[in-house]
């Protein structure tokens, strides 16, 4: 009878823990399929008025439509993005905040300082846009092509290079291209790609390393020289006919790319859903007007690609961290 009764008991409560079991998952469903259920914000970890500050405020304008939430846009500066991408990782799985990196965040600043998160905390959503570093000089500083540069380093003269924080992609090519060419050179850190613009087109610096993009408009002014782009082919548009660092024997480039990311351990289903909320806002023809005027090529790629291409820049990084200590 014992042996009856003990029988009865543990078929109960197999029958029950697949009963719970059964409903954890259809909870984890609902929850999946409401998310999301607050307002989305999308977090920029550099400053206000740069390219990924600008194209995210862009994007906010249609995330209602996509999101049935609002969509926001909030910085939290510091460090080249290391302070917001460190305070990122209080967020939980399936958080309502998303954040925007590129290669230099996960390739570079593991290398250049001491972080407290790695690659592997993050997943990738989307890639947003794809972007061409140049060196610009100040036209005081005498130099307007790769030839001049050549000149300027022959003559052992100390030069100031401004770029977006120190751990950028921006501060570890100019410091590879300049140890390698021979240079002597200080990185001058700043918020931003843009501030990193204006100390060049003041004069506070000499150099500068910024998004070919950005600096369009200064260019055709003739507020700055742009020197030459850090790529592996020739830039040539409608305002620039600019070498190669390749061209000249110089392997010191790494496309920069901006990308949304969420807390690893994100459940798919809500992955698969930002990406494609994201990826309709940025197919959005009046979004797609406004990266235009800005001077912004969008590259729309899933997290797949971005993972690969994170993953080839740190190989980049670890080759490049060795030219420059």
């Amino acid at each position: 009878m014992k042996s009856w009764k003990k029988m009865l008991a543990t078929l109960v409560a197999g029958v029950l823990g697949l009963s719970l079991l059964s409903g954890c998952k259809d909870e984890k469903k609902v929850e999946n399929a409401s998310w999301p259920t607050q307002p989305v914000t999308i977090i920029t970890p550099w400053a206000v008025g740069g390219l990924a500050d600008q194209i995210a405020r862009a994007m906010t304008e249609y995330g209602k439509d996509q999101y049935g939430q609002p969509l926001l846009a909030d910085n939290i500066l510091g460090s080249g993005g290391a302070v917001a991408l460190t305070e990122y990782l209080k967020e939980k799985p399936n958080t309502h905040k998303l954040i925007l990196g590129g290669e230099g965040s996960f390739a570079i600043a593991p290398i250049s300082m001491k972080v407290a998160y790695k690659f592997e905390d993050y997943v990738p959503i989307i890639n947003i846009y794809s972007s061409t570093f140049v060196l610009l000089a100040n036209p005081k500083a005498g130099v307007a092509s790769f030839d001049d540069l050549q000149k300027l380093i022959a003559e052992g003269k100390d030069v100031k290079i401004a770029a977006n924080g120190t751990a950028s992609s921006e501060a570890m090519q100019a410091a590879a291209l300049f140890t390698e060419m021979g240079g002597k050179f200080k990185i001058i850190p700043y918020e931003g790609a843009n501030e990193a613009l204006t100390a060049v087109v003041s004069g506070e610096v000499d150099f500068a390393v910024t998004h070919a993009s950005l600096a369009r408009e200064f260019v055709k002014a003739g507020n700055v020289k742009p020197v030459v782009a850090f790529d592996e082919k020739r830039l040539v548009d409608d305002v620039y006919n600019l070498d190669s660092v390749v061209q000249h024997g110089h392997d010191t480039w790494m496309t920069n790319i901006c990308a949304v990311f969420m807390r690893a351990g994100t459940d798919q289903a809500i992955i698969d859903k930002n990406y494609t909320a994201l990826k309709a806002i940025l197919e959005n023809p009046k979004l797609q007007a406004t990266a235009k005027n800005i001077g912004l090529t969008l590259d729309i790629k899933d997290g797949a690609a971005v993972k690969a291409y994170i993953d080839s820049t740190i190989a980049k990084a670890e080759k490049y961290s060795k030219l420059v200590k």
